[in-house]
């Protein structure tokens, strides 16, 4: 077997049971540990599928697990961007911060910060900042609208017409994809409706992503890489083309050591 057949195979086997292991691969394809690896490693920088120990994940798969679930995994990656992203951020601003997991690991950091302005949709965002708003003198606004539990915020015409009552100086948003082709992503096209008015309602846009967001594409386009003025990611984002691809593209890329 061809090896871009053999990739295609992978691929089929990836998506019908959601992940595969590489012991599997060896067997079926009566190829080396180290060729199937070769195969995953490339699969990956294609944004195809996701290395875990021992096998790949589909990335769909990963993208459509639960908040609760996403809110457990990569949690050191996650904590160290939100500690990097602290750089951009100063006394006094007015912040945007959408419901991703990985802001809501930055909005444990920004309890430190006085002075802010946060103006989210996410449940958990409001419910940390609000716990030191007499504190730091912070103010905390949860964007008006009906609750969605997945993920936990508000949404819908009346958040998006909240958000546009504003004008802040950053948004800090958690995206399920940066590819390379010049865009930003989520999964839910309501999370990625709230995250195109924040951008547009911004002076500045930051988008904090782990490493396995790098060079992945989701289903709703939200933000042009034009747009934006920094990337966080982690360490091990350095291993992935794409991060230099996409270090082309945006001035700023903070990578965080975990």
């Amino acid at each position: 077997m061809w090896r871009g057949e053999r990739k295609q195979r992978i691929r089929e086997l990836v998506e019908t049971f959601g992940s595969v292991s590489v012991d599997r691969l060896v067997h079926e394809f009566g190829v080396s540990n180290e060729s199937i690896r070769r195969d995953l490693l490339a699969m990956e920088q294609g944004g195809l599928l996701r290395r875990v120990h021992g096998g790949a994940v589909s990335v769909s798969a990963e993208q459509d697990a639960s908040y609760g679930a996403r809110s457990t995994v990569r949690l050191k990656e996650k904590r160290a961007i939100a500690l990097a992203a602290m750089s951009l951020i100063k006394s006094g601003q007015c912040l945007f911060l959408d419901g991703g997991t990985t802001t809501a690991a930055l909005a444990e950091e920004l309890k430190a910060v006085p002075d802010l302005r946060i103006l989210t949709n996410s449940l958990q965002v409001a419910t940390t900042m609000a716990s030191t708003q007499q504190r730091t003198g912070s103010r905390v606004f949860l964007l008006g609208g009906e609750i969605v539990h997945e993920p936990p915020e508000t949404g819908g015409a009346s958040t998006i017409n909240d958000i546009y009552r504003f004008k802040a100086d950053l948004a800090l948003l958690s995206p399920f994809g940066v590819d390379i082709n010049g865009a930003a992503t989520n999964f839910f096209e309501h999370t990625a409706e709230i995250a195109r008015a924040m951008v547009v309602n911004s002076a500045s846009v930051v988008l904090i992503a782990d490493h396995s967001k790098i060079g992945v594409t989701s289903r709703v386009r939200f933000c042009e890489l034009d747009r934006v003025s920094a990337l966080v990611t982690d360490d091990k984002a350095k291993a992935l083309p794409a991060l230099t691809a996409l270090s082309s593209v945006i001035g700023h890329v903070i990578v965080a050591d975990v």
